[in-house]
């Protein structure tokens, strides 16, 4: 073989080899190639997903994020309300609480007074003892009355063991069985007020006398006036006039013969002094009534005597009969006569305040003992 030829063979066997080479160096290449492709597309894919994920959690985490948001403002509102809300209600719950103790404070006031009260009238009732009537004592109850309330309460007693005639009274304000005594005859009448001068007096007073302020002018009217010593000044800038109006009163010391409508300012006038004062000048003034009836001799003119009982009877509410009337004069018209006692805070009683915070009388010691041993004992001297 000659070297040209198998030079030939050597090119042709290289370029088959670099032929092959460069096929197998291809394949190689579209195979990495292809590989590298689908790596990056599965990658690609792969992102996508994770972004597609991603997405949804940011959207779900945005969504969550409003609603965190909603609920942090509605819970920001609902906590500022309930914090408005919570102070009110501890203010309100503060004032509940004063106001309860307020309440529990005057409660107690008022179950206190109660009670004390309660307890008086209970020992009032157990300690009281009413004396069997002395049938040759007459008791005879007076009560001056102006509208509803009473305004004089006297108890009259004449004895004839010692020929005295006791007059005694009792004040107005005075506290009996849980309200004052002169209301006692407007809402129960004189049988009540009766029973209870008896239960603080000891005494029975069967017979009784009601007047009011006309009956008390025309009684001394007819009579003719009463002659009254006024011992001290007296100068009332309120006493009672017509149509809710008041005016004043003056009385100098000296003698007096009163009318009616004088001798009623006289007895009745209370601003300038006291209530016990007050009871003291009508007393006098009841004295000085006998007084004019024994000067005018009226056991001796009948007549006239009808007359002014007619006349005092529209205004005048009595069980004494006019007959039993003149037998009084007859029998008691020469007695002396005691006045000047009155019941009062300068003896027996003391004042004090009910429920209501209206001023009241009670008996010292919390009993009438005392009332009804002075009472006896004074009838009895």
């Amino acid at each position: 073989m000659s070297n040209k030829n198998k030079n030939n063979r050597l090119h042709n066997l290289a370029t088959s080899c670099l032929f092959l080479t460069i096929i197998i160096l291809s394949l190689s290449f579209g195979y990495s190639l292809k590989k590298n492709t689908e790596d990056a597309l599965n990658k690609d894919i792969k992102i996508s997903v994770l972004i597609n994920e991603v997405g949804e959690i940011k959207q779900n985490l945005d969504e969550k994020d409003a609603a965190l948001s909603d609920m942090y403002s509605k819970m920001s509102l609902n906590h500022n309300q309930i914090s408005i809300v919570s102070r009110r209600l501890e203010e309100a719950n503060k004032e509940l609480i004063q106001a309860n103790q307020m309440i529990s404070n005057q409660l107690k006031e008022k179950e206190t007074i109660i009670s004390d009260l309660a307890i008086t009238n209970q020992k009032l009732q157990k300690e009281l003892s009413i004396q069997p009537p002395d049938p040759n004592i007459e008791n005879v109850l007076v009560v001056g009355h102006n509208a509803k309330l009473t305004d004089t309460i006297m108890l009259i007693s004449a004895n004839p063991n010692n020929q005295k005639i006791n007059i005694i009274s009792i004040p107005r304000d005075l506290y009996y069985n849980g309200r004052k005594i002169n209301e006692l005859y407007a809402k129960y009448g004189i049988y009540e007020l009766q029973k209870a001068i008896a239960k603080i007096t000891g005494l029975t007073a069967d017979k009784y006398v009601i007047f009011n302020f006309d009956s008390f002018i025309d009684l001394i009217d007819i009579l003719g006036g009463v002659e009254i010593d006024v011992e001290k000044k007296i100068v009332d800038n309120a006493y009672p006039g017509p149509n809710n109006t008041y005016t004043t009163v003056t009385f100098n010391p000296g003698h007096y013969t009163m009318n009616g409508s004088t001798a009623l300012k006289y007895a009745r006038s209370r601003k300038s002094t006291s209530d016990f004062d007050r009871a003291i000048r009508q007393q006098q003034v009841i004295s000085a009534v006998k007084q004019s009836i024994e000067k005018l001799n009226i056991l001796a003119r009948l007549d006239f005597a009808t007359r002014i009982f007619a006349k005092l009877q529209a205004n005048i509410s009595t069980n004494i009969s006019l007959f039993e009337g003149l037998s009084y004069l007859q029998q008691y018209h020469n007695y002396q006569i005691s006045r000047g006692n009155v019941i009062s805070t300068a003896n027996f009683l003391y004042q004090s305040k009910n429920s209501l915070g209206q001023y009241i009388l009670l008996p010292k010691g919390k009993s009438f003992a005392t009332i009804k041993e002075f009472v006896s004992n004074l009838i009895n001297i």
